[in-house]
């Protein structure tokens, strides 16, 4: 396999814009996003339900574990089919749903929200693009402020997605250090974006199947590597829990079989990096994502300004990573085969 090709995608410029729309959000969205996490904080939900599919729904993975470690509020991803198939009246008095999607034209979304709001939830919708059906039904609208993207994978709206996730969860808990820390996000993006991951290209192509893994927050990152790999690469890879992954899926590994790890810097830390070992001794050519160590087996990418900002810095470095070695793979990120860039599901 060759070295980085230096062909530009649309994808690879979305990517390179990262830095820049978070500073947007900043900017023009940050204190909106404060004031909606206030809002729920005054409604005090026992319960946060969650609306998304794809990309999208990983981001919504993202706020569940940061919600529920640090406040012990549940927030349940509910499938959307439950209202939109099943025709499901919802009870959802006093709670509160968070719809997330980059386009909001799905009309299965569309009828979960309508659902949710019917069943007494405060509805918020976290939308890309604007004057769309789940706009329209919403109660609260938080623009992510990432601008049109037109690659068919999603990178820069999932990272934008995530960014106010965590700025109205930080309104949730009252929590300033957090919000503070998202003012200085867009630097460690920058160096997050300048990682060099070429020596993972061979293993990772080479590679019969893929692990994506990690815990808590940073299982967000994992569940959209996953994806990323399948929809950019046609390689098959499944998103593990650190503590899953040693129930029956550590079988698999052997010669030929990748992981890539990604480290959270919190509590799940120890776990993972043990998981990580174990897979390492079963036969798996082990990769780890970590902003703590930087040598070989190890990649690297930028210290986050917070600890729950870490899965943020990995997305946009494993981001780079992807681009290059779909291209590699002599594939077209930019238009997958069999996939749009707006999935309309009912």
């Amino acid at each position: 396999m060759n070295a980085v090709s230096p062909i530009t995608t649309q994808m690879a410029r979305e990517i390179a814009e990262i830095p820049a729309v978070v500073r947007r959000q900043i900017a023009d969205g940050l204190a909106v996003y404060r004031e909606e996490g206030e809002r729920l904080r005054a409604l005090d939900p026992r319960l946060v339900v969650t609306c998304a599919r794809g990309t999208s729904d990983h981001a919504a993975t993202f706020f569940k574990y940061l919600t529920e470690a640090r406040l012990g509020v549940p927030v349940n991803s509910i499938g959307p089919s439950i209202a939109s198939v099943y025709g499901a009246r919802m009870r959802l008095a006093g709670a509160a749903c968070l719809t997330i999607s980059q386009s909001g034209g799905s009309p299965d979304l569309v009828t979960m929200q309508g659902a949710a709001r019917e069943g007494g939830a405060r509805t918020v919708a976290f939308l890309n693009v604007a004057d769309s059906p789940v706009e329209s039904g919403a109660d609260a609208v938080l623009p992510m402020l990432a601008g049109p993207e037109k690659a068919v994978a999603a990178t820069k709206s999932y990272v934008a997605s995530l960014v106010a996730l965590a700025a109205v969860h930080a309104g949730l808990a009252g929590d300033t250090a957090l919000l503070a820390a998202i003012e200085r996000l867009p630097e460690a993006l920058e160096v997050a974006l300048a990682q060099d991951w070429t020596e993972a290209l061979v293993p990772v192509a080479m590679g019969t199947s893929l692990f994506t893994v990690s815990r808590g927050p940073g299982l967000s990152v994992a569940g959209e590597a996953a994806l990323k790999f399948k929809e950019t690469c046609r390689l098959h890879a499944e998103a593990y829990s650190a503590a899953e992954v040693r129930h029956g899926p550590i079988a698999l590994a052997r010669d030929r079989f990748a992981a890539i790890v990604f480290v959270p810097q919190d509590e799940g830390r120890a776990g993972v990096l043990e998981a990580a070992a174990i897979m390492r001794g079963a036969g798996a050519r082990v990769l780890i994502l970590d902003q703590e160590e930087q040598k070989s087996p190890w990649l690297a990418t930028a210290k986050a300004p917070h600890p729950a900002l870490a899965p943020i810095c990995q997305a946009v470095s494993f981001y780079r990573f992807i681009e290059q070695l779909s291209a590699q793979l002599g594939e077209n990120p930019d238009a997958p085969l069999h996939l749009q860039k707006v999935t309309r599901t009912t």
